[in-house]
């Protein structure tokens, strides 16, 4: 349920979706993603789904030894699916550095305005930059909210 979820979040399950960063299929997966995978055909759609499935599997073992809760593994590892890895340990890394918890998800939305000034460009616990966040936090409310209407409709048997 979590993955159709995240499919129709990604593609509205049209396999020929493509992003304007290069993103394609039903689970937008990026081109040089496949390839770590070893996926070469994205527009198949076993092919992507198996990309995307082993890609949000890994981050997701990123997160299990982080003290969080189910609930917030899966925040944080749609975060990282949708911003990559690197942001969100900077989002993280400059929570901690600031005395935040950074094993939940809506501490880390809170600071995320900030990652947004020049001055995080001169915090030693941001390595890439600053972040505006805005698609991140939109993404990770929309797949949660699409994921309780299906199983609203779908309940677990």
């Amino acid at each position: 349920r979590m993955l159709a979820a995240v499919v129709y979040q990604e593609s509205k399950f049209s396999i020929n979706s493509r992003s304007h960063r290069g993103a394609r299929g039903l689970m937008q997966v990026m081109p040089s993603t496949a390839e770590y995978y070893g996926i070469d055909d994205l527009l198949n759609p076993e092919k992507n789904l198996k990309a995307g499935t082993k890609h949000l599997k890994r981050l997701q073992r990123m997160f299990e030894d982080s003290g969080m809760d189910q609930t917030e593994i899966i925040k944080f590892t749609l975060a990282a699916y949708n911003a990559g890895e690197g942001r969100i340990a900077d989002c993280r890394n400059f929570a901690a550095s600031q005395q935040i918890d950074t094993t939940r998800w809506g501490e880390i939305v809170r600071i995320i305005p900030l990652m947004r000034e020049d001055s995080i460009l001169e915090n030693e616990n941001v390595k890439l930059g600053k972040f505006q966040g805005y698609e991140t936090i939109a993404y990770i409310d929309s797949i949660m909210e699409l994921y309780d209407a299906i199983c609203r409709i779908c309940p677990e048997a």
